[in-house]
This record gives structure tokens, sequence and C-alpha cells, in this order.
């Protein structure tokens, strides 16, 4: 009888050690804001081309869009607009303004210059933190078949 009493006690004596070893969750905050995040000059790092017809087919072009030095671009997230030191270096204009799909989760930024917008799908997500801006161009013929999806790097300066 006595072993009985004893291993439910001990039982219940080991269910409430367990339960107090339980991690705490600690509250992280809120998400950094995207739009702090983009808003920076920004250095063209690496520019990557990709045939749409063969994901694999992967070119560094990078010197070709650096060759008289690497285009920098200001992004000013206060009034939405971007701008270039050089002359349309990347196919989006010399300066423009810009938006996010979505300002608290982005997926992609629509940079709209002389009349055009073109979307660029972001690679990665840009905090204050980080210190690279990734986003994919797709380029159209003119009968709008892809023809070429280019992979720009950029790193704050």
């Amino acid at each position: 009888m006595k072993n009985t009493i004893k291993l439910p006690a001990l039982g219940l004596l080991a269910l409430l050690a367990f339960a107090g070893c339980k991690k705490e969750t600690k509250e992280i905050g809120d998400p950094s804001s995207k739009l702090q995040g983009i808003n920076d000059v920004w250095v063209l790092e690496k520019v990557e081309q990709t045939d749409p017809g063969d994901a694999e087919f992967v070119i560094d072009v990078t010197t070709a869009f650096t060759e008289g030095g690497a285009p920098e671009m200001t992004i000013n997230s206060a009034d939405f607009t971007y701008s270039f030191n050089v002359t349309d270096p990347i196919f989006i204009g010399t300066s423009g303004s810009w938006a996010f799909d979505d300002n608290t989760f982005p997926t992609r930024i629509d940079a709209t210059y002389n009349g055009n917008t073109a979307p660029l799908k972001l690679l990665r997500t840009v905090r204050t933190v980080d210190q690279q801006l990734s986003f994919q161009l797709m380029r159209y013929c003119d009968g709008g078949t892809a023809s070429t999806i280019y992979h720009f790097t950029f790193k704050r300066k």
C-alpha cells in the first residue's frame, strides 16, 4: 500500500518539476520598417543576367553596368522618389517615383519613370540592418515575350 501511494506522489512531483522548466517566450517587438530600411544611397555591386527559358544559364554582367564606375541610387522614403548619379544605368530611368506592393511585407517595388512602370521583384527583405538591396527586373521584347532577367544587387554606401 505504501508503494502505491509513493508512485503517484513521485509522478506528480516530476510533472511539476518539468512544468517549471517551460521556456518563457519573449516578445521581439514590432517588425522593422521596410520604408526606413530602403531609405538610403545604394551602390550597384553585382548584376547577373538570366535567360527566361533556361534559369540555369546565368552570366555575370556587372562590368557592363559599372564600366565608368558603379552607379549610385538614392531612394527617398519620405517622398517615394529615386534617382541615379548617372543617366539611366539599369533600365528604370535616371529618376522617378516608387512604391512597395505592401509597405509592411513588400515583395515588389514598382518604379515609375517617364510614364512607364517597371515591377522590381524583391529578392530579399530590406530592413535598416540589411546591407544589401536585391531585386529582379524582367525585360520584354516588343511582342511581350520575356527576353532577359536581370538580378541587381546594391550595397549601402
